[in-house]
């Protein structure tokens, strides 16, 4: 199968790969900032109704964090001081709206993390869309997040699906190399292991380094 990530390499291959590579971002980049833009004019729409309204937000947040991804500028991780648990709420928000499974956040303490809130954003989006799709109509996601040993933290993303290596051909390592090189990045640990009954539990583990 021939991915994007694929195309992007063979673009940045060669002496005009660079140039054409950031053209692409620069382009895609505009795509987004138009997007947004007209986000911004619907919230003016006196007409759209709270849930409407909670919608628009969501798509406002997602079209923010594809922005910083094209965003050039941005080449080493950029640490961030933030509440763990308000990034986890919004992405199990999205994350219900958009899948068939039904996706919950589990009670915790309030967690302040120090990393880079947008690469932590695409690892549990990831790891997100893997456990709906494994999940399927009619499962169940839960994400959790809480202190762990040694003074760390660790997000749980926990699906009851068939298991690792049993879902769907195609879906159950679906971003999975994605994640593992953004948490080398970050400097957490990915672990993969079985929860006590059916399913797959994908655990972040990130060191007491990154904990406020």
């Amino acid at each position: 199968m021939h991915t994007m990530t694929d195309s992007a390499r063979e673009l940045g291959d060669g002496p005009r790969g660079g140039a054409e590579l950031r053209s692409l971002l620069h382009d895609l980049g505009h795509g987004l900032a138009t997007l947004s833009y007209l986000a911004d004019g619907l919230r003016a729409e006196a007409s759209l109704a709270g849930d409407a309204l909670h919608r628009l937000r969501l798509m406002e947040l997602e079209l923010d964090r594809l922005l910083g991804l094209v965003d050039l500028r941005v080449e080493q991780p950029v640490e961030e001081v933030f509440a763990l648990r308000g990034l986890l709420t919004q992405l199990v928000a999205v994350k219900s709206l958009a899948g068939p499974a039904d996706v919950s956040l589990a009670p915790g303490p309030a967690i302040t993390l120090r990393t880079d809130q947008t690469l932590l954003w695409r690892m549990v989006s990831n790891l997100l869309d893997n456990a709906v799709r494994a999940a399927g109509r009619g499962g169940r996601v839960e994400v959790a997040a809480d202190r762990a040993g040694a003074g760390g933290v660790s997000v749980e993303i926990t699906d009851d699906g068939p298991g690792f290596g049993n879902a769907p051909p195609g879906s159950s390592s679906l971003g999975l190399g994605i994640v593992m090189a953004l948490a080398q990045r970050c400097g957490a640990d990915l672990r993969i292991d079985p929860p006590p009954r059916r399913g797959t539990r994908v655990q972040l583990a990130f060191p007491a380094s990154c904990v406020v």
